[in-house]
This record gives C-alpha cells, structure tokens and sequence, in this order.
C-alpha cells in the first residue's frame, strides 16, 4: 500500500501525530485498493486505523478533510524543494516545474488513486492553499507589489484547476509522458501568462 511520509510539527503530542497518520493511511489503503471516495465511511476508517469515531472527530471534521490534510502534507513537501532561484523573474528555464513533476511520478503511488477516487473539489482547494503561498512567496522574491485579493483567488483557481487537469490526464495516461516532458507542456501553458501578469499587476500599482 502507497505509505505518507509525515514530518511531525515541533511541540505537536506524539499520540495525536500517530493517530492522525493512522487515519490518513486507512483512507489511503482503501482508495489505493480501488474504493471510491463516497463509498467510504467514518465508522470504517476509525475502525481500520484502530481507532474510535470519538478518536477520529477529534482529529479530522469529515472524511473530506482527511483527504485535503493529505493533499496539502504531500504538495507543501514538494514546494518547499522549490529554491529561489527558480522563482526569480524572467523564469528561462524549467527547472522548477521539472522538479517539481518529478516528485510527483516519485509520488505517483499515492497521488493516482486520490485522483482516481476522490472528487476534484477535494483536490483543488488544498492545491490552492499550496498555490497561494507560493505565489505570495514569488511575488516576495521578486519585490513585487502584493496582487489584489480578487486577482490572487482567480489567478490560484486557475492554476490549481490546471494542475488538476494536467495530472488527471497522466494518471490516466499511465504517466506515460516523462515529467520533463508534461512540465515543459504545463510551463508553455501558464509561466510566460504568469509572469507578464505578476510584472504588469505590480507595475500598474506602482503608478497609481
């Protein structure tokens, strides 16, 4: 079964890290096995982490927010590999994005049957938490003007949508596409678009 590598939060009580990788582990197994998402339960995957319904709201709200806690450990690992040098304006290269779509074939155990069987929504909401930061984290490298909160929630939407759809197609693809080649896709697609609205956004704030 596809194992989630946690990094434990300083200070965080032991009994609460096991028991939410418990939770987080039990839901992987079931959906790596093929179980869609809607036909799990609470009481199943309490049951299979060895844990109690009590144990396991005391953790986690809903299934969903296993799920998302999931998306948001493995994306936030895999950003925080991305240096600064790879976000530096005019990004020539593509670096980055290979880095990047590396780890996930490197991940692809895990990343293929959450995107399989669990609903999309799922998946861009803690992929554009990920998104967010790094782009506030692009803008600061770069001493750009911060984005308006409307722009960032529509720029954040469509790159996390992107990325869905992207890996969607190479997981059903059977990664069958080398990363270097779906990231030099992805980075034609978005980079130079990003890039030319991040500069324009801050220059236009400049002058007003």
């Amino acid at each position: 079964m596809p194992t989630l590598t946690h990094a434990a939060a300083p200070q965080s009580d032991p009994r609460i890290i096991r028991s939410k990788a418990a939770i987080q582990q039990a839901l992987l197994n079931q959906i790596a096995i093929g179980r869609d998402f809607e036909s799990l339960t609470v009481s199943e995957i309490a049951e299979r982490a060895g844990l109690t319904r009590k144990t396991f709201y005391a953790r986690f709200g809903s299934l969903g927010q296993v799920v998302e806690s999931v998306i948001i450990e493995l994306f936030s690992d895999i950003a925080s590999r991305i240096d600064d040098t790879m976000l530096r304006i005019p990004m020539t290269n593509n670096t980055g994005s290979m880095l990047v779509f590396r780890a996930y074939e490197a991940q692809r155990e895990i990343l293929a049957p959450l995107i399989r069987h669990c609903p999309t929504a799922l998946f861009i909401k803690p992929v554009g938490f990920v998104v967010s930061n790094l782009l506030r984290r692009t803008i600061a490298i770069n001493d750009l003007q911060p984005m308006n909160e409307a722009d960032e929630a529509y720029l954040v939407a469509v790159i996390a949508s992107t990325i869905h759809g992207v890996l969607s197609v190479w997981v059903e693809r059977g990664f069958s596409e080398s990363p270097e080649q779906v990231a030099v896709f992805l980075d034609n697609l978005l980079v130079d678009g990003l890039q030319k609205l991040l500069t324009s956004h801050s220059e236009s704030s400049l002058r007003n």
